[in-house]
């Protein structure tokens, strides 16, 4: 089986890391980026495990380093963090020594795991360090359009951050110039709240129509506005709306935020 999954996280098998559940939410959330990241691009390159598996489960806790195979379907690695390695990180007042220190725990998985099973470590190194290249980022091209009766070309791109996901809209003129950009869909760094929500873009009514996996309209903008540069959007959805950023919501947003 190939590898489809590189998961960093807190906690394991429905069981907390033993940091507590706040520590938890904001680890899981802050790294899901980096997991999304590296899953993407691992199963592009059609890589075999050395097992019945695809998903490569990385968890730090407070109990004792273990690797077994969790399920028929993934590697679960366990990684101990003790009290000060957990005080430290969350001191780190970086971004990047933030990054770099979620890399390191996978980098002591695969170390770990190797131990006991065949791991393709160089192939996921390289990986790190291409994400280390890009600037730490996982940006990723949606769609692309060109509008000639609108006279623009607009863009939009999956940016997925430690705070948050974003459906990021670029509008050009024809010659390629920028007239304008913003986020048209905003949620939780989880793909679980955006990948069946963004799937295809639909032009009609003078109007750009996100739709869902079903074909559900989900967010909409108006074309004259977007050839003027105005990029906003409407939530068409109910149950979308409960996970973009709002008043009732507003603290949990807060608590992923260093």
């Amino acid at each position: 089986m190939n590898y489809r999954y590189i998961i960093l996280h807190a906690g394991s098998s429905g069981f907390g890391s033993g940091f507590g559940d706040d520590f938890d939410y904001k680890f899981n959330y802050n790294t899901w980026f980096i997991s999304n990241y590296l899953s993407l691009k691992i199963r592009k390159m059609h890589i075999p495990s050395d097992g019945p598996y695809n998903m490569f489960y990385c968890n730090i806790t407070k109990d004792k380093d273990s690797v077994r195979e969790l399920s028929p379907s993934s590697l679960n690695v366990k990684i101990h963090l003790d009290e000060v390695a957990k005080n430290k990180y969350l001191l780190l007042s970086s971004e990047v020594e933030r990054y770099e220190f979620y890399l390191s725990l996978l980098e002591r998985g695969y170390q770990l795991a190797s131990t006991v099973k065949a791991i393709p470590i160089e192939i996921f190194n390289k990986l790190h360090q291409e994400f280390r290249d890009g600037g730490y980022k996982n940006e990723r091209l949606f769609k692309k359009k060109q509008l000639r009766n609108y006279g623009i070309k607009i863009e939009l791109n999956h940016v997925l951050t430690s705070y948050s996901y974003n459906l990021v809209l670029s509008v050009y003129n024809l010659k390629g110039n920028l007239i304008g950009k913003n986020s048209i869909y905003e949620t939780y760094p989880d793909d679980i709240f955006f990948s069946k929500d963004v799937r295809h873009l639909v032009i009609e009514d003078k109007q750009i129509i996100i739709t869902d996996f079903l074909n559900h309209p989900q967010f909409v903008c108006d074309l004259d506005d977007l050839s003027k540069g105005i990029v906003k959007s409407v939530c068409v959805d109910e149950n979308t709306r409960k996970y973009i950023p709002n008043e009732n919501n507003k603290e949990q947003f807060e608590r992923l935020r260093w």
